[in-house]
């Protein structure tokens, strides 16, 4: 066969010359004229009879190799090899030493195609089985995991192996999820980063009160696996099977501490704004400097992107939006403002019953005419500018102060207690002690009760006969009443404001009717107000069976005369008296106070 074979190819390649030259000379006699006709000799073969060998001779090919008992993918490889000859169209072929004849080469990559897709046909027909085989088990393996991933998904509870962060909230109710999230740290030590003019700021979770929002991070959890789509449950349930889920929790931020991060960030993204700002010179003269261009201190646009940065679960390189000014224009009423400064008096701080002095303060200001004519040299990138400035001066400086704090006594007033029991005269000098040297600021009000406490054994008092219903009786603390009585006194000729005061129940005789008051432990009380400008102390002391309580301040300016007038009339076996307070100043009455009315009892036998 290989001999026919041979001889086929050799006669091919002679009648192809034979053609090739027999068109070379057609070409020449006839180059004006157009024509489909080949001259063909004795000696040529038809193109049916071409095509009927080669066909014959392809088909014994395939015929012979179809049946081999040894065929093997390794033949099917060389099939797939490209011959030198089939790569290099321009070669010489082995069996033609004219090298001008191409079209046989032709028909034999026709015919390797040719056998090549019988192989494949046959190779794909074999593995058609297995491969359907495999499909089948692919998909009904797919389908068991369908139904048995949407059978783990219970309704009432977190899928197994879902965490929040670090937290295993897998198997849970949606309560018992809330109550771990509770219990648990989460998000504080979370790394922020953000990003903005080529600058990276990286911020801790606590910084800026970073925090999960525990109801909504549950339900986060609880909703996995229970959408609407039956599909998505089914392959997250499967996904669950070999890894775990995290949950980002949602959260929330404190946005003064966020702010205050912002700005931090704002002034390194964008260089610090500053104001054109003034400084004080010893000679009398101000400067001002210019000021410059930056981050205008406004976070509102960049608070926003972190917020919803984080609440979209985004924590790293959130780009953040910050905008620069100019520094403010400084005008005569900036400048104004930046310079002027009151004076401040002297004043006195007032600790418990000390009382200190502190100084007052200068005040400055500027002549707005002058500024005018400098003003417009002022921008940003401007060489210092120098003004003059003034001062002022307080009108109460530490000397006067301290002259007139406790410069006066307001009023004095005293009571006898001769002939009381010894116990009693303990009683009425204990009690004096523990008002003696009360400071009271301006606007503040005294209390008897709170600045004498309780009376009692260990408050140092002793037993003695006090009123209680009516009757003379035995009790710890009596005698207390007249020095809250001697003290009203000194308060009404010292024009006080009275708060609270309540008369005995019968008449005392160690002051006037109407002048006194009484104060009973854990009740009755006796308040006045400090109504002058300045603070006023409480002198009490005892002498002999005496006891004086003055009120030292400062002297009313004009100084005041204070004059009590009262009226007696029996209500039945009662006495009732009337008092009004007259208030003269330099001789001339500036006010009249109706004071309370006192009803006293008669005393029992």
């Amino acid at each position: 066969m290989q001999e026919n074979n041979n001889e086929n190819k050799k006669t091919l390649n002679e009648n192809d010359a034979n053609d090739v030259m027999q068109n070379s000379e057609n070409t020449e006699t006839n180059d004006t004229e157009e024509t489909d006709v080949t001259p063909v000799s004795e000696e040529n073969v038809s193109e049916s009879e071409l095509t009927e060998n080669n066909e014959s001779d392809v088909s014994n090919t395939i015929s012979e190799e179809e049946t081999a008992d040894n065929y093997s993918f390794d033949d099917e490889e060389d099939d797939f090899a490209i011959s030198p000859e089939e790569n290099d169209e321009t070669a010489p072929s082995e069996q033609d030493d004219n090298a001008d004849d191409d079209t046989e080469t032709d028909i034999e990559k026709e015919q390797r195609k040719a056998e090549l897709t019988k192989k494949i046909k046959a190779v794909l027909k074999k593995a058609a089985v297995p491969a359907l085989i495999a499909v089948i088990v692919l998909i009904c393996t797919f389908i068991a995991f369908f139904i048995y991933s949407l059978s783990t998904i219970e309704e009432d509870k977190v899928m197994k192996n879902v965490y929040i962060e670090q937290l295993d909230v897998g198997g849970l109710t949606y309560d018992e999820a809330l109550d771990s999230i509770n219990a648990t740290y989460l998000l504080q030590n979370t790394a922020i980063t953000l990003t903005s003019n080529g600058q990276t700021y990286e911020i801790n979770g606590s910084d800026i009160g970073l925090t999960a929002i525990a109801e909504d991070t549950a339900k986060k959890a609880f909703d996995y696996c229970k959408s609407d789509s039956t599909l998505k449950n089914a392959f997250a349930a499967i996904e669950l099977m070999f890894k775990p889920h995290i949950i980002v929790p949602a959260v929330q931020v404190d946005t003064e501490q966020l702010d205050a991060k912002l700005n931090e960030f704002g002034n390194i993204a964008l260089g610090e704004r500053k104001q054109h700002y003034v400084e004080f010179n010893d000679d009398g003269t101000l400067t001002i400097y210019s000021g410059k261009t930056g981050y205008n201190l406004d976070p509102s646009t960049a608070e926003q992107e972190v917020i919803t940065a984080l609440s979209n679960e985004i924590f790293n390189n959130i780009a953040v939006t910050f905008t620069s000014a100019p520094p403010d224009e400084m005008t005569v009423e900036s400048l104004d403002a930046l310079v002027y400064k009151d004076p401040t008096d002297a004043r006195y701080e007032i600790n418990g019953n000390d009382v200190n002095i502190v100084a007052g303060d200068t005040g400055r200001y500027i002549n707005k005419d002058e500024a005018a004519s400098v003003i417009g040299n002022v921008y940003e990138g401007c060489e210092p500018v120098t003004l003059p400035f003034y001062v002022s001066y307080p009108t109460v400086d530490e000397n006067t102060l301290r002259e007139k704090l406790f410069s006066a006594t307001l009023s004095s007033y005293s009571t006898s207690y001769g002939g009381s029991t010894a116990n009693r005269c303990a009683n009425v000098a204990r009690a004096a002690s523990l008002i003696n040297g009360k400071v009271i600021a301006p606007g503040d009000v005294f209390s008897f009760n709170d600045t004498v406490g309780h009376r009692t054994i260990e408050n140092g008092f002793s037993t003695a006969k006090e009123y209680v219903d009516g009757k003379s009786v035995d009790g710890i603390g009596g005698g207390t009443c007249q020095v809250s009585s001697t003290l009203y006194s000194a308060v009404l000729y010292a024009d006080l404001s009275i708060v609270e005061r309540l008369n005995h129940m019968m008449t005392v005789g160690y002051i006037p009717l109407g002048q006194d008051a009484t104060v009973s432990d854990g009740g009755v009380d006796f308040k006045f107000k400090n109504n002058t400008d300045y603070p006023i102390k409480v002198s009490a002391y005892t002498s002999g069976a005496t006891i004086t309580v003055s009120i030292i301040g400062t002297d009313w300016e004009p100084h005041r005369e204070v004059k009590i007038s009262s009226t007696s009339s029996t209500s039945g076996k009662n006495t009732v008296v009337r008092s009004t307070r007259y208030v003269y100043a330099n001789g001339e009455l500036i006010s009249t106070d109706t004071l309370n009315t006192s009803t006293y009892m008669p005393h029992e036998p």
